[in-house]
């Protein structure tokens, strides 16, 4: 399975750089500006996803009724990992939002295509280039009961900030000072300068949107309250075992959820979730190991649906814990390490070998990084850790998460690698929210941990090595050059002359030594064969269940 993805960046604004968010005259809209139902045309073509089921199975992201009826009213899909809560802006992990992403929706989505399409927003447009006019849905019921207000959008997204959740990095350039209620169903954003992927970056489920007055009334605490509007309500969460869903009746789009009661287990052991997927124990499998893909897709009694996602995963090295501050130290890691052999024996053919920051087929990937991959030297690796003041060595660790073989597996070569130039590495396996929370406090010292460019181009990953984007002190790198560079990047609408910054972004983390591309991400799930209508979801992998359906 080879490359399939090219999400389309939508709203992409062709006008003139500006200031923005000042008490500066600003344009008139012109006509043709706004982005609404009807996209702009995509700057690239979308490729179709491969998600192993025709288009008329059912598998379709619309707000249109279908009238499919499904043979089975209760589904059990397994999950690596524990959301930990259900907070749908506490954390960046996929496997979190797999969860909450069935509770909470957002504003934008992306079709089968790649392209932005409204949701709980209707319509959008750019009166000027960093003013974005929202209309939302009416009719749309909270679990609660209460109809989704413009009011509960603005609260939401103020609320990434001023909770200082990770999700604040969604909207990092909203000015909420002139961001406003327009009234019931409309809001303005506003943003401090041009920002080419701001509506793309709703559609990120960091953006699921909350009940402002359920939020309130709990006291923010999302285990008594996970109001959404989602599909799926909460019937009952069990930490580290299993979350019940069932079909909300007031769903806004008709017919939907097509199964109506859900039970998302959660199951860390990868070999177990093998056995759940051809025991029959599961409907739905997520996450099948590259050990156990050829006995899965060989298993006529299964399908195996497969899409190669937008995510790249990372060697990463934190410059704040020593001898890691020190760039000969870290060359020294590259020079040691053969990740060819590392990703050979984690992941086989599954995915593919890190060639470039960016994961293939995402708009800004820098043409040809092959230059900046090291050739293994041994010794140049040793004659390096001598002139940082390392002659024989140091100790470290490097930590993963446990529900990840593949990333356990990979720790476990470089451990063995890195040995050879004198470098003692134990290896931390945590849980998904201790990783998390470790990660998040800057203890780690090496880790491997990817990016998704859920966006559909280069920035969303690229950003998020700016202090104010940058959830988890992975690198602690800091760059004012880097930090111009992006940020220009990020306000630069012209297509062509935004990708030549990226360009030099991507070169600049490899001259630094920054981070080491590991391997683009493959994705799957193994389905019972009569499950129809469920899809891979590239850009955050967090997959729609309201579509799913038994034959």
């Amino acid at each position: 399975m080879r490359r399939a993805l090219a999400l389309s960046l939508s709203a992409v604004m062709a006008l003139s750089m500006a200031a923005c968010s000042k008490n500066e005259p600003q344009p008139q809209a012109t006509e043709g500006s706004g982005a609404a139902a009807s996209q702009a045309p995509a700057e690239t073509e979308a490729e179709k996803i491969d998600t192993g089921y025709a288009s008329e199975s059912g598998m379709i992201v619309s707000t249109e009724p279908t009238g499919i009826v499904s043979s089975k009213d209760s589904m059990t899909v397994v999950v690596p990992a524990d959301p930990g809560s259900l907070d749908p802006h506490d954390s960046v992990t996929q496997n979190k939002h797999q969860s909450t992403r069935q509770i909470y929706e957002t504003l934008v989505v992306y079709d089968d295509k790649g392209e932005l399409i409204p949701w709980l927003a209707e319509s959008w447009e750019y009166p000027d280039e960093c003013t974005i006019n929202f209309k939302i849905r009416e009719g749309v019921k909270f679990h609660n009961g209460d109809e989704l207000k413009a009011s509960d959008v603005v609260f939401t997204l103020k609320r990434l900030v001023d909770d200082n959740t990770v999700a604040a990095m969604q909207v990092n350039k909203v000015d909420f000072s002139k961001t406003k209620v327009t009234g019931d169903y409309t809001f303005t954003l506003v943003t401090f300068e041009p920002y080419a992927i701001q509506v793309a970056m709703l559609e990120n489920p960091l953006c699921g949107i909350i009940s402002e007055r359920s939020y309130n009334e709990s006291g923010g605490d999302f285990l008594k309250a996970p109001i959404g509007t989602g599909p799926y309500e909460v019937v009952k969460y069990t930490a580290g075992d299993s979350l019940v869903l069932k079909g909300f009746d007031d769903y806004w789009i008709e017919g939907q959820p097509y199964v109506k009661n859900v039970t998302l287990r959660y199951i860390t052991d990868s070999s177990s979730r093998v056995i759940e997927a051809e025991s029959g124990g599961a409907d739905i499998v997520y996450e099948i190991t590259a050990t156990n893909v050829d006995r899965v897709r060989a298993n006529e009694a299964i399908n195996l649906v497969s899409a190669m996602g937008a995510n790249t995963s990372y060697l990463y090295m934190n410059q704040a814990q020593k001898p890691f501050e020190d760039e000969r130290v870290r060359q020294a890691v590259w020079l040691a390490v053969d990740i060819k052999q590392a990703v050979d024996v984690a992941y086989g053919s599954f995915g593919e070998l890190g060639t470039g920051i960016i994961s293939p087929g995402i708009d800004g990937r820098h043409p040809d990084m092959s230059k900046y991959f090291p050739e293994r030297d041994l010794e140049k690796a040793k004659a390096l850790l001598a002139e940082a003041g390392y002659p024989d060595g140091f100790e470290t660790s490097i930590s993963c998460n446990s529900s990840d073989q593949q990333r356990k597996d990979f720790c476990e070569v470089v451990q063995a690698q890195l040995s050879e130039v004198g470098i003692k590495v134990s290896i931390d396996v945590m849980d998904s929210t201790t990783w998390s929370s470790s990660l998040a406090a800057g203890e780690g010292f090496m880790t491997i941990y990817g990016l998704t460019a859920s966006t559909g181009e280069a920035g969303r990953v690229l950003f998020r090595w700016l202090p104010d984007t940058s959830e988890w002190p992975l690198t602690s790198w800091e760059n004012q050059e880097y930090y111009d560079l992006i940020n220009k990047a990020l306000a630069t609408t012209d297509h062509d002359a935004r990708n030549e910054l990226y360009y030099r972004c991507q070169e600049m983390l490899m001259e630094n030594y920054v981070v080491l591309p590991v391997w683009h991400k493959e994705l799957n799930a193994a389905c019972q064969l009569d499950v129809r209508g469920f899809r891979i979801t590239p850009s955050y992998e967090q997959h729609y269940l309201q579509f799913v359906y038994f034959e």
